[in-house]
């Protein structure tokens, strides 16, 4: 399928307020263009920051839900650094943002992309949101409080603000060859302690395939917002292994293969001899995996007629959290 790409301005410099869900809803242009991307911009004026965490932004940012009125879920309450970290994983790049400072006031931006199709696939159309199947689709921004921002939670706040952005074909979506096979979906499942539950039970459904996942391990002293760390990821999991009623899918792992994995999301790599402080590297914590290895849509891992579907590993310590984020495909609903 060949279109032309159309980038165009949904809304912008919405307020948002602190502890509170906004929803935006009849406001998403449904003309039946085909949608590949949203980009949303978080935007706030800061004053003297107490120790700051540098990604502060994003951990403001609690969830992130995207519904069409087909009662279909996209974006399953997913928070900021949940998305941020895809959006590292599936673009080799961060998301563009300001980090926060220490001292005086700052402008700070924080950009999220939300893809609608996946790079790894060979046709990316087999998941563009065809925006002309619903009458509605609903945006839901949950975020957190100041403390969220800062070690010690102090900072001058102004109204934080978002914008939307949609990233899609310029006109309709009119061939069978173009229209999608299936809807993006994007999960995250609840923390879990190493050393209480070392496992995610995965949802099993007949509408469901999984592109693939990645686990967040990090220390507990950021018990209560996932996908955070105080200072670094940690890189204490292994025997990782993805298994069902049927087989295993992937068998007690270590660290060293998904170290690999990781390497595999930067945008570039060096051969030849460079000072150490010019070699990419990519957060520790991450554990990456991609079910997807030739580009096939039908490579999915499909979820359906499973009794058990489990994500397990063991960890070098017994004070460590995990989080995992799971993204992948559901039938289209009638």
């Amino acid at each position: 399928m060949w279109y032309p790409i159309e980038r165009k301005q949904i809304f912008t410099g919405e307020p948002l307020v602190a502890g509170a869900v906004r929803t935006f809803t009849n406001i998403f242009p449904l003309d039946g263009c085909g949608w590949y991307k949203m980009r949303l911009t978080f935007h706030a004026a800061l004053a003297a920051i107490v120790a700051p965490y540098a990604d502060g932004m994003y951990r403001w940012i609690k969830g992130i839900k995207l519904s069409t009125s087909r009662g279909e879920t996209l974006v399953n309450n997913v928070s900021g650094m949940a998305l941020y970290r895809l959006n590292c994983y599936l673009n080799h790049s961060a998301p563009y943002h300001t980090p926060l400072l220490a001292a005086g006031v700052a402008e700070v931006t924080a950009n999220l992309d939300i893809p609608f199709e996946f790079p790894f696939l060979s046709r990316k159309e087999d998941t563009i949101l065809a925006t002309g199947r619903y009458s509605n689709l609903e945006l839901q921004i949950t975020t957190g409080t100041l403390a969220d921002l800062s070690v010690a939670g102090a900072v001058g706040f102004t109204v934080p603000t978002v914008c939307c952005e949609i990233i899609s074909t310029m006109s309709a979506l009119k061939s069978a060859d173009g229209m999608p096979l299936g809807l993006p979906f994007i999960e995250t499942y609840p923390t879990v302690h190493v050393d209480v539950r070392p496992f995610w039970d995965i949802t099993s459904a007949e509408d469901l395939a999984l592109f693939g996942f990645f686990i967040y391990n990090h220390d507990a002293i950021a018990a209560g917002r996932p996908f955070c760390c105080v200072a670094a990821g940690l890189d204490h999991l292994y025997d990782i292994t993805f298994r069902d009623n049927l087989r295993s899918w992937l068998s007690l792992l270590t660290t060293f293969s998904f170290q690999q994995e990781r390497q595999l999301m930067l945008p570039y790599n060096h051969y030849a001899a460079v000072a150490a402080t010019e070699i990419p590297t990519l957060e520790a914590g991450m554990y990456p995996h991609l079910f997807v290895k030739n580009g096939s849509y039908k490579e999915a891992y499909a979820t359906g007629g499973k009794n058990i579907i489990r994500l397990e590993f063991a960890d070098l310590t017994a004070t460590d959290e995990a989080d995992l984020c799971v993204f992948g495909v559901r039938a289209l609903r009638n």
